[in-house]
């Protein structure tokens, strides 16, 4: 017997960075979440391979946040 297993798949949230590229925010089986490039071109239409994809759980959802908001202090003092 064949089993294929199946992605669940859900967009959460898009950003524009260019007329050609998203960043796509989406959750992958409600445990991971996946961050990455879409674009659009005449030859191709879809997710790169720019992006990366971690697991919720095990405190890396905390340890991220706490990663976005250095992020946010760094910005803010450079703008």
């Amino acid at each position: 017997m064949n089993k294929t297993n199946q992605t669940e798949q859900e967009e959460i949230g898009r950003i524009k960075l260019s007329d050609a590229q998203d960043l796509v925010a989406s959750l992958i089986d409600k445990e991971k979440l996946d961050l990455r490039i879409f674009i659009k071109t005449d030859s191709y239409t879809g997710a790169t391979k720019r992006g990366f994809r971690f697991y919720l759980f095990d405190n890396n959802w905390i340890e991220f946040k706490k990663l976005i908001d250095k992020i946010d202090k760094a910005y803010q003092e450079i703008g």
